[in-house]
């Protein structure tokens, strides 16, 4: 069979796009008065972020998305979190659609999880600016990269990151596809699931899956 150009340029673009990211039954779309959530901030200073449930035609989970509106501050140093303690989450899947839209310093964000407290969680985080995708663990403030990967993606697009962790063994998914592995004991406990970005990256976060058991 032969291909014209344009017939090839199509069956191109559709190989290469992004997969289309749709709502997961049972997740969480941030949709009308959020309760539960604690916003915070790991280091730096200033005043915690501003995050706020908007209406968002674009979002997965219509109506709305879960926004980091402002920074609040100027530290380049700071983690801005949005959790729950109530998702308490120790081994299983989570995911979450994420959309970068805005920042000078850093841009992006992903979810976090095994949150004990402000200081103490792991994460894993898209940053379009730098194109990677890394997975920390946060203890007593302090932030270790565990893995790295690069990945060159359209910012302003959703994007489903998404870990499982099962003991001490973390896989990262980005777009349905295995960027990162690591081990890691350094929180062996369950704790609360959320949200995070770093310094003044505005982002915006839906349709939240947690699947998994606490002990």
């Amino acid at each position: 069979m032969r291909l014209t150009l344009a017939a090839f340029g199509l069956l191109f673009a559709a190989c290469s796009a992004s997969p289309r990211i749709g709502p997961t039954p049972g997740a969480i779309g941030f949709d009308g008065t959020v309760t539960g959530w604690r916003m915070e901030s790991t280091g730096g200073s200033g005043p915690h972020a501003t995050w706020m449930p908007l209406n968002d035609p674009s979002a997965i989970s219509l109506p709305s998305a879960m926004v980091l509106v402002t920074p609040n501050h100027t530290s380049e140093d700071r983690f801005n979190l949005c959790w729950n303690p109530g998702l308490a989450f120790r081994d299983g899947r989570i995911a979450v659609a994420v959309r970068a839209d805005g920042g000078e310093v850093d841009q992006g964000g992903g979810p976090m999880w095994r949150v004990r407290d402000a200081d103490n969680y792991y994460v894993c985080r898209y940053n379009p600016l730098e194109s990677n995708y890394r997975v920390y663990v946060v203890h007593d403030g302090v932030r270790r990269q565990l893995a790295t990967a690069i990945v060159d993606a359209d910012g302003a697009a959703w994007h489903r990151l998404a870990v499982e962790h099962t003991g001490g063994h973390i896989r990262c998914f980005f777009d349905g596809e295995l960027k990162l592995e690591a081990d890691d004991a350094t929180i062996d406990t369950a704790g609360g699931v959320g949200l995070w970005t770093k310094a003044d990256a505005r982002t915006s976060f839906d349709d939240l899956s947690v699947v998994g058991r606490a002990r």
